[in-house]
């Protein structure tokens, strides 16, 4: 939404944008909430955002039936990606753990709680026993590890003290089918995951919400495009308040970027797709982004040259990315959906970024940082590398880490589209996501969530 305001300077009559007023739009192109604060989408005031991150960072996964089968068959502590090569003979446990899972999942509870009922989660959907540790340990807590190590050494206990294991009956083997071989490797890697990667392999501080995969995105939004884009928006750019980079002038730049291309804002992405969804190219998307921003004002002709090409430029350059990164939503959506394939998303991304700014003469999304960004992402998922596919990558790989907050969405909403052409598809690679979901509704309607937030709050910022 945009509220002109007339400003008189001798004889001239200008308009000025209220940038910080936007409305949001759900998936259908139906209005959530609007005149909302730009301010409130703010991840430290707006409470669905915060909810997300926390139980992001609160919770941890066990298979318990892998973990049946891994001590029934001695192999612990693998090192390798694939199976566990690490067999000691003679140190097998057969522990009829799924018979007694419903016991340990109560043990593990009560051995995690600070205080009798606190919001400490232990819960089981088949094998899978999804823990959320509780929200005050995090006042003393220096990383994300603890979301690993309590977690394991409650499960461990309790598994120790309902089997009766004492010290020469195999509590180390527990250990290391749960944890691997930490602290001799540097990171947990046995049964225990959480959906942060473990601190010691992330790659630099302030990226451990971009440590979530593509596919795990897109099984935590059951495969819903926009819901996909809203969880990808909200821990991209969460790392960015984490990290400082959203402070000062940068904080609205965020916001804008995080309410365009991952909240459907002002519905630019959804207007974008209806438009050009059928018969239409990235071209025609690009075409249609600029007269928008010319329309609102946010870009204005500088130049015309004598040869035709038209220069533009802006006085409102976080608004001019914002608007810019929704047109990139809408160009990564459009090429996965006409081919049915997440495969073309990075290209998709390149060819965009490349034709806007060539289009336009003004910097692409994240003043250039997403074109230059997509082009390694292609090269790995298309070229010499090969191997690597969209899905299997995170935010914080050194491919995809140059742009923070921009395009990561896009490829989880791409492969939200993707028909099974996938060798690692997001059923294959991040299966427990989906089970995740059921458990925890946060990830549920992430978008009406956001709003709604937004909404109790505009009040108040």
């Amino acid at each position: 939404m945009f509220l002109y305001a007339q400003v008189k300077t001798g004889k001239e009559v200008t308009y000025l944008v209220n940038n910080d007023v936007i409305d949001i739009y759900a998936d259908d192109g139906k209005v959530l909430e609007e005149n909302i604060p730009l301010e409130a989408l703010n991840p430290y005031k707006n409470q669905a955002i915060l909810d997300i991150l926390q139980t992001i960072r609160r919770t941890a996964l066990v298979d318990i039936s892998a973990l049946e089968t891994t001590l029934k068959k001695g192999e612990v502590g693998g090192t390798m990606n694939v199976g566990s090569e690490c067999h000691i003979p003679g140190r097998e446990l057969d522990l009829p753990l799924m018979d007694r899972i419903e016991e340990i999942r109560e043990k593990v509870k009560k051995m995690l709680e600070l205080t009798p009922n606190d919001d400490t989660l232990v819960e089981v959907v088949d094998s899978l026993m999804v823990i959320q540790i509780p929200s005050r340990s995090f006042a003393i807590a220096t990383d994300s590890s603890q979301v690993y190590f309590k977690p394991a050494i409650a499960l461990i206990g309790a598994i120790c003290d309902i089997f009766e294991l004492g010290p020469f009956d195999g509590p180390e083997m527990v250990k290391a089918a749960v944890l691997g071989r930490y602290p001799q490797m540097i990171s947990p890697n046995g049964v225990m995951s959480a959906i942060l990667s473990f601190p010691t392999t992330i790659e630099g501080a302030g990226n451990a919400y971009r440590s979530i995969k593509v596919n795990d995105i897109v099984a935590l939004a059951n495969k819903r495009t926009f819901d996909a884009a809203a969880l990808g928006s909200v821990f991209e750019h969460g790392a960015a308040f984490e990290s400082g980079n959203a402070m000062g002038a940068y904080r609205r730049y965020h916001l804008l970027g995080m309410a365009y291309q991952g909240f459907n804002a002002d519905n630019m992405v959804w207007e974008l797709l209806r438009d050009h969804g059928k018969g239409g190219r990235i071209t025609d998307i690009i075409d249609d982004l600029v007269e928008r921003a010319l329309r609102d004002r946010v870009i204005e002709v500088e130049e015309k040259l004598p040869s035709g090409y038209t220069l533009y430029s802006t006085r409102d350059a976080a608004r001019w990315n914002g608007y810019a990164a929704a047109g990139l939503m809408a160009a990564a959506i459009h090429n996965a959906g006409v081919m049915r394939s997440g495969q073309g998303a990075p290209s998709a991304m390149l060819f965009y970024n490349e034709l806007l700014t060539s289009q336009t003469g003004l910097p692409g999304v994240d003043f250039g940082r997403a074109l230059s960004t997509s082009v390694v992402y292609t090269f790995l998922t298309h070229n010499t590398y090969g191997g690597g596919e969209p899905g299997i990558f995170s935010a914080e790989h050194p491919a995809t880490r140059g742009s923070r907050g921009f395009i990561i969405p896009c490829a989880a909403a791409a492969m939200c589209l993707d028909a099974g052409t996938m060798m690692f598809p997001a059923e294959a690679t991040s299966g427990k996501m989906f089970k995740l979901r059921e458990i925890l509704p946060v990830f549920k309607d992430p978008v009406k969530k956001i709003a709604a937030a937004a909404a109790a709050v505009s009040g108040e910022v």
